[in-house]
Formats: C-alpha cells, sequence, structure tokens
C-alpha cells in the first residue's frame, strides 16, 4: 500500500520559533531517500514556508497559502491554483472596513507575489504580523484599496480580537454564499491575535488531500496538524494525528495523538510508522 504523509509546518512539523530541528531535518531527509512520500500543507506562503525549510529533502508537490497553489518544491512551477474572484475581494474589503479589522490581501504568484494593505488602518494584531516581516519584499503597503493590484488574488489574512473576527467572519460567509474558504483560528506564535484566513472555496487542505492522492495515486494518507485550519485536512485524510501541543478541537478529531512538537513528534511518529511498514513487507 503506497502511503502519503502530509504534515502541516507551525506548530506542528516546527517547533518553537517557527525552526525545524536538525533532527526532524536529517530523519525526514534519510526516510525520504529511503522511498518515503512526504510533503505540507501550510498556510504560509511559498517563499516563507521555502525558508523555514530549507534542507529539508522534498521531491513531491507541496501545498502553500492554506491550500490555494500545490507547487514543484524545487522550481516553484504551479501545479494546481484556486483563486479569489475580484467581486468577492470588494466583499470582504466592504466588510473589513464595516467591523474596523482591516486585511492583508496577496495577489500575484507564489514565486512573484504581493502582500498588500492600507497603510495607517493597521490593528495591534496586523502590526504584530508585520514586525515579523520587516525587510520582507513582498509586503507592500497602499494609500487606498483603489490603488490595489487585481492581478491573481489568492488568499488574505485579517487579524484581530476574537469577538470581532468572529463577526466578521460571519458577514462575509452570509455575503459570499459558500465560494469562500474562512478559517478562523489564535495565532501559533501571538496567542492574543485570532486570524481569519480567507481563500477560495476549493483552496483548503482537504482539497489538497483529494488532489495529491489523485497526482500521486496513492493508496492511504496520514496527515499531521496542530491548528483549526488543518481539521479540514483530517477529514479528508485515512488517519490524522495531533501534536501533544494542537488545539482541543484538533485533539478531539485526531486519530492518535503523538509527541508535540517540541518533542519531534511527528518524525518520531513517522519513523515507527514506516519501520512497520518495512517490516511486514519484509514479511511478505
Amino acid at each position: 500500500m503506497s502511503t502519503l504523509i502530509l504534515s502541516d509546518l507551525d506548530g506542528t512539523l516546527l517547533g518553537p520559533g517557527a525552526t525545524l530541528s536538525a533532527t526532524t531535518r536529517n530523519g525526514i531527509n534519510d526516510l525520504v531517500a529511503d522511498g518515503l512520500l512526504f510533503t505540507y500543507a501550510t498556510a504560509r506562503s511559498y517563499v516563507s514556508a521555502s525558508r523555514v525549510t530549507d534542507g529539508l529533502d522534498l521531491r513531491i508537490p507541496v501545498t502553500v497559502s492554506g491550500g490555494a497553489f500545490q507547487l514543484d518544491p524545487q522550481t516553484g512551477a504551479i501545479l494546481n491554483e484556486e483563486r479569489i474572484a475580484d467581486d468577492d475581494l470588494d466583499t470582504v474589503i466592504r466588510l473589513c472596513e464595516k467591523h474596523r479589522v482591516p486585511p492583508v490581501v496577496y495577489n500575484g504568484t507564489p514565486t512573484a507575489e504581493r502582500a498588500t494593505w492600507v497603510e495607517g488602518e493597521e490593528s495591534e494584531g496586523m502590526r504584530r504580523f508585520l514586525a515579523d516581516r520587516v525587510g520582507d519584499r513582498r509586503f507592500q503597503p497602499v494609500t487606498d484599496w483603489a490603488r490595489h493590484p487585481r492581478d491573481g488574488i489568492f488568499y488574505a489574512t485579517i487579524i484581530g480580537e476574537a469577538a470581532a473576527i468572529t463577526a466578521l467572519t460571519a458577514d462575509i460567509a452570509a455575503a459570499t454564499g459558500g465560494r469562500l474558504s474562512l478559517i478562523a483560528q489564535i495565532d501559533t506564535h501571538h496567542p492574543q491575535d485570532t486570524y481569519l484566513e480567507l481563500s477560495a472555496a476549493r483552496a483548503t487542505k482537504a482539497h489538497a488531500v483529494a488532489w495529491l492522492r489523485d497526482y500521486l495515486d496513492v493508496d492511504q494518507v496520514i496527515a499531521y496538524g496542530d491548528n483549526l485550519n488543518d481539521l479540514p485536512m483530517f477529514g479528508a485524510a485515512d488517519q490524522a494525528y495531533a501534536v501533544a501541543n494542537a488545539a482541543s478541537e484538533v485533539l478531539a478529531a485526531a486519530t492518535g495523538v503523538i509527541g508535540a512538537n517540541t518533542e519531534d513528534g511527528v518524525l518520531r511518529h513517522v519513523m515507527r510508522t514506516w519501520s512497520a511498514r518495512s517490516t511486514r513487507d519484509e514479511a511478505i
């Protein structure tokens, strides 16, 4: 039976400070060299994800921007994409203004993307978000939304207090009639902030599971995650494991609970799974 291992990054494969431990990097690389099908699905952009997974031997498509793109991990070439319609973006911007929770909107391509917001309208959470990305050339403010580029919108992140995000999410859902994927969750690195991740309806980790299953022609998908945007992936996978530090909803939805991201939990569980499979193959 062919098996795909699909892992989230932040809070799951990555340790504190969004770092990939040498133990996990070397261990995964050894398993990939032995034939393991391993990849990741993340809300991060391709540029950001490539930076934090530097040195990881990735040979099959990766999923970035919450599921908006499946890409060749070496070249960044787009293999599949899901984008947001201009009319829906206009609706989102109008409702963000109503609730006074501004968005950061992403457009372009994964290797040449631009992240835009209106300068001077930042929320406290957005300021923390931008402070973590000082010097990142993708982030370019505009003076108003009329100046925002419209070449291929694929993702938006909206950061604010939990109550404001909850109300905004409900309004956007009602106004867009299921055309958008809306996932609100507490930020892994700044738990005082709630993020609303917004993308096209099919730009989810669940659709990534289906697409990868077909593209790679695998029999089984095993997923690993920690946060609410991993729940669609859990529902689409054959087995789904939550790291010990996962959100309570993710723990409840999991096939099982493994070691925390501080303990190389994903690697250790994959190693046990791979070892058991190899033992069965030898017996056959």
